[in-house]
């Protein structure tokens, strides 16, 4: 599980530093959206000039979650061992903590035993997309690279995609993490073209999982299926943004340029494009009125999984949903909505009288989506 990531990036005041210390990456995953990978690194001056400045910022925030971000971040391991030395190195005002995630590939000897070192004040997940030839076809062979076992036992949280190659066997993959030793965080890869048979495949693989958590109550399921159906407002005319861009999100590219989250920065959607994604204003309430017209009386559009700067990447448009990941989604929602029925009926969640009536209102709105 998590230590204490979820805790910090989920308080009040918390702001989210990105620096992607570099744009280059040893592996060539199928689907990366980070589309113009080059050489360039963050010069270790700027990333402390960023630091020091996010630290010391009169911008409401009182906690400051460093990402360091790539390409592949350990790439750059001697700089961000002198990032996290400054930071140790002076008292501030703000509370902060470090986070990474990585392909896994580098993280050996003395990368380990560096983070072992800083486990009171970093944390490192590594992307895994499932079985060893799942992983592999998504991720260039990199399972064998990986020290599996350092993960399972310092920081048990996998991060895996799915792509349309891996979708047939997306329940046993998320079941092979779990005998692995790991919580799950499972998603549909952002960008990728499904085809009409993905919605029906990915519904089956859905209903496998759905067994398989009923009948291990004790294993947390992954994220795929614990989508946030109780923080849904059906009817609502001012939805919530899923996506946490704002005011207390900020990336820094590689040459310390600022963009609303790594998404919008030219690593992924090209300069031109990354220059108009600095105009953007998330400081205010989302506006149903530029949604797409599929997602205006949805009932599940505040909390629908979507990419904002890849949405902004493929059309120019923050808040269009491609129709394929649509379908896709609305596929995820009803088999969430009948995983929380199944565990509500089996007496499996601890639910007040408030609650037990969101949830119940929240499922019917879900079924809406079979229509």
């Amino acid at each position: 599980m998590r230590k204490n990531l979820d805790a910090f990036m989920n308080k009040p005041g918390t702001k989210i530093v990105i620096l992607t210390l570099t744009n280059s990456c040893n592996l060539q995953c199928t689907y990366c959206y980070e589309h113009n990978k080059e050489t360039e690194s963050m010069k270790l001056e700027t990333a402390l000039k960023i630091a020091e400045h996010e630290m010391t910022a009169d911008d409401g925030s009182d906690f400051v979650c460093l990402y360091y971000f790539g390409g592949e971040p350990f790439l750059e391991f001697e700089t961000i061992k002198k990032i996290h030395s400054y930071m140790h190195s002076h008292t501030w005002s703000k509370g902060w903590f470090g986070f990474s995630t990585t392909n896994g590939t580098l993280v050996h000897g003395e990368i380990q035993d560096w983070l072992r070192e800083n486990a009171s004040s970093m944390e490192v997940y590594v992307s895994l997309d499932g079985s060893r030839e799942m992983h592999n076809r998504n991720r260039s062979g990199s399972f064998e690279q990986i020290d599996v076992e350092f993960f399972r036992d310092e920081y048990p949280f996998a991060k895996m995609t799915v792509t349309e190659a891996t979708l047939p066997n997306l329940a046993d993959g998320v079941i092979s993490l779990h005998e692995m030793g790991f919580e799950v965080s499972a998603n549909l890869g952002y960008g990728i073209k499904w085809t009409e048979e993905c919605p029906e495949i990915l519904a089956g693989q859905l209903q496998c999982l759905i067994e398989y958590y009923l009948e291990h109550p004790d294993i947390k399921p992954a994220t795929i299926l614990n989508l946030a159906i109780m923080d849904m407002e059906p009817g609502s005319q001012t939805p919530k943004r899923f996506c946490g861009v704002g005011p207390y999100m900020k990336s820094y590219d590689v040459d310390g340029q600022a963009y609303p989250c790594h998404a919008f920065a030219p690593l992924c959607i090209g300069k031109d494009l990354a220059e108009e994604a600095k105009k953007l204003d998330f400081s205010c309430p989302l506006d149903p009125k530029n949604l797409d017209e599929k997602c205006q009386n949805c009932p599940v559009v505040g909390v629908c999984p979507t990419c904002y700067g890849i949405n902004f990447g493929a059309c120019g448009n923050v808040y269009h949903i491609n129709d394929d990941h649509c379908r896709m989604m609305k596929v995820q929602f009803l088999a969430n909505a009948l995983f929380k029925y199944e565990q509500y009926e089996r007496g499996m969640l601890t639910l007040n009288p408030e609650e037990e009536y969101r949830l119940l209102r929240n499922i019917k709105a879900v079924q809406e989506l079979a229509d």
